[in-house]
């Protein structure tokens, strides 16, 4: 059985996605009391995560803090100029067909009842 309620641990982990840091802070309180600092990428386990916890521990303040950072590949990523372009020509008709009065896809839906 756990006697001592303070506590830290960390550590990392690289995954194919980036490297994955995790810390755990823990002191003593009254009833258990868990905090969640996690990335938009991992927010969806927040409540697995509190689960697998209360599972396991019954009182005590715990701090869960986790990072993710992305692989090294992600660094060496370009831009396609040329697709940029081409993104950058299909809106400039949008706007000129739009300020001409062109009917966009929702006036053309209405009109066949779709």
């Amino acid at each position: 059985m756990i006697r001592s309620m303070t506590a830290y641990a960390g550590g990392e982990r690289v995954t194919p996605w980036g490297t994955l840091g995790c810390e755990l802070r823990s002191v003593n309180h009254r009833f258990l009391e868990v905090g969640t600092r996690l990335p938009e990428e991992l927010r969806a386990l927040e409540p697995q995560l509190r689960e697998r916890i209360a599972a396991r521990l019954s009182r005590g303040k715990l701090d869960l803090v986790m990072r993710l950072r992305a692989p090294e590949a992600a660094a060496n990523l370009q831009v396609d100029e040329a697709l940029l372009g081409q993104l950058g020509q299909q809106k400039f008709q949008q706007r000129r067909f739009a300020a001409a009065g062109a009917a966009d896809h929702q006036h053309i839906k209405c009109a066949f009842g779709i």
